[in-house]
């Protein structure tokens, strides 16, 4: 495991070269902060809590194409590619010229993934510094939705994750472990 700060780990990922359209295998785990509401949806009661913080490790895929994978299952599931509507990309990112999976936003370093839907996610939550169980958080959480405009049975995942939330990464048969 080589240990590196997230600048560095940047710069090794805008080095990976890839194949347009090929996809590489990775994991990552990672701690972000969700967005929580202020009130509990349901009790009304304010939400207790400072902080809380989602520790995931997700199976990912890198350098993969949203829109094709999106048009890839239509056709499996014998729809026509025209029940996919484009939506807008709130997230436009600046991608080197290696790969199209790290890029800029905003002058900070996003890493753009697509889920392995064949190795399930583990995810743990942490309210003020001790793991709570997602059950206690669910009121204050924010509502999963699935996408409305692929057109697909099964939705196609598509993730981007400021790289600064990125505590482990395995790609390319290395593992980094990011330091501040």
């Amino acid at each position: 495991m080589k240990r590196v700060t997230e600048k560095e780990l940047a710069q090794l990922l805008f080095d990976v070269e890839t194949v347009k359209g090929m996809p590489m295998f990775a994991s990552v785990l990672q701690c972000t902060e969700p967005k929580v509401t202020k009130k509990h949806r349901e009790t009304k009661e304010a939400n207790p809590y400072e902080t809380i913080k989602k520790v995931s490790k997700v199976g990912i895929i890198l350098n993969t194409d949203y829109e094709k994978a999106v048009t890839n299952q239509l056709a499996r599931e014998e729809k026509e590619a025209s029940e996919y509507e484009k939506g807008q990309n709130t997230m436009p990112l600046t991608f080197g010229e290696n790969n199209q999976f790290i890029g800029l936003f905003k002058g900070e370093f996003v890493l753009q993934y697509r889920p392995n839907d064949n190795v399930k996610p583990k995810s743990k939550y942490i309210a003020d510094g001790k793991l709570t169980h997602k059950n206690d958080l669910a009121g204050y959480l924010p509502v999963q939705r699935a996408a409305t405009n692929q057109g697909t049975d099964r939705e196609i995942m598509w993730r981007k994750l400021y790289l600064k939330n990125v505590v482990k990464i395995a790609v390319n048969g290395e593992v980094y472990k990011v330091i501040s």
